[in-house]
């Protein structure tokens, strides 16, 4: 086995069509939402079901956003942003 993780993986990435890149960036966003999601309850210092109260939601539904498993709605972003004085933003794409 040679080459480098990187290499390894350009190589891989190249052999992937399409519907693998769209995958990838849906489960990025997916990444990206659980993280800021759980960093911003834990600066509030609430539990998965304190949240999920706040919200009116289920606990595991917090805990699918959190694990990046689900890809959450609008209005239950909107309920969770609400419950941690926070807000829900479009930014641009880094280039």
């Amino acid at each position: 086995m040679g080459g480098s993780y990187d290499d390894i993986m350009a190589d891989r990435m190249a052999r992937m069509g399409p519907e693998a890149d769209a995958q990838r960036e849906v489960l990025e966003r997916n990444y990206d939402i659980a993280t800021q999601v759980m960093d911003l309850r834990l600066q509030h210092g609430l539990t998965q079901a304190e949240l999920a109260e706040l919200c009116g939601m289920g606990q595991p539904d917090i805990s699918r956003i959190e694990r990046g498993s689900t890809s959450p709605t609008t209005v239950s972003l909107q309920k969770v942003a609400a419950a941690l004085d926070a807000e829900v933003r479009l930014v641009p794409k880094a280039s």
